[in-house]
């Protein structure tokens, strides 16, 4: 397995490397009022395609961005013009690094050959690196997926039963603390405020600095992980808003080396529209 998290000066080095490909993976929430493809279009690293969350995503849900099926992402990314062998870099221009959902299904659909870019465009950009506008050029790739066991993803219902029978695994949200303990408005609207009960707290935005966008160390993301009381000996299932960020906290698991980690895609988009018991900190 490739190294999970690569540095600016690793993949300026490896630029004109075949099966090196970069795709920039960039989301915003509703409430930013920012345009992903369009900053992507106006700027990029060279030869970076873009993987849109919002349209790689199963088209049949009413939830926002959920899972494609392994044949839609499969063409998805033949489209891009990725090929079994490639070693993918990703990366974003987000505030939350929405990067690591585009590694996480990546990982999820089967090809393990994927590195997140420490930094983003940030690091990038700070490094001194070439940027552009050109479209990247690209035949038609050979990208296979198939679903895997080790990436596993879980449902609102499976959530509930579990919670009901007191055998749920612990849930870490990644969503911002005043939205978690029911403070501060959800951004979309109609979603009850607060989280899934017993559910820990670890936003997104603690795992790294937020002038230079790189992961904090080891000791550091151990440390927040502890604070939250994570218990690293049990599995655990992330959420937050709507999929994204708890991509992130699986991210951040993975780099010390806890991996028996489950996603739950509907998230609070999913779970604050239910009649599912909610827990406030108020």
């Amino acid at each position: 397995m490739e190294h999970l998290m690569v540095t600016a000066e690793w993949l300026f080095q490896r630029l004109d490397h075949k099966n090196i490909k970069i795709v920039e993976a960039t989301f915003f929430l509703p409430t930013m009022n920012r345009d992903a493809m369009a900053e992507y279009q106006s700027l990029h690293i060279p030869d970076a395609v873009f993987f849109d969350i919002d349209t790689i995503a199963d088209p049949h849900s009413e939830l926002p961005h959920m899972l494609p099926s392994a044949e839609a992402f499969e063409n998805s990314m033949q489209e891009m013009g990725l090929n079994r062998e490639d070693h993918i870099i990703v990366y974003d221009r987000s505030s939350f690094i929405s990067a690591a959902r585009a590694w996480w299904m990546f990982r999820y659909f089967g090809h393990d050959r994927v590195s997140l870019l420490d930094g983003g465009l940030t690091g990038w950009k700070a490094a001194g690196y070439p940027l552009n506008q050109d479209k990247a050029e690209h035949e038609k790739g050979n990208f296979t997926a198939s679903t895997q066991e080790s990436f596993s993803v879980i449902s609102m219902q499976e959530i509930a039963d579990m919670l009901e029978a007191g055998t749920c695994p612990q849930i870490i949200d990644a969503r911002a603390a005043e939205r978690f303990a029911g403070l501060a408005p959800e951004p979309r609207a109609g979603l009850r405020a607060g989280h899934i009960p017993g559910a820990k707290n670890v936003p997104i935005n603690s795992l790294f600095d937020a002038e230079t966008m790189q992961f904090k160390s080891a000791d550091e993301l151990q440390a927040l992980f502890n604070a939250a009381g994570v218990d690293f000996s049990q599995p655990a299932i992330t959420s937050c808003g709507s999929g994204v960020t708890a991509c992130g906290l699986i991210f951040g698991l993975a780099l010390l080396g806890k991996t028996d980690v489950s996603l739950y895609d509907g998230s609070w988009t999913e779970w604050g529209a239910s009649q599912h018991p909610v827990e406030t900190c108020f």
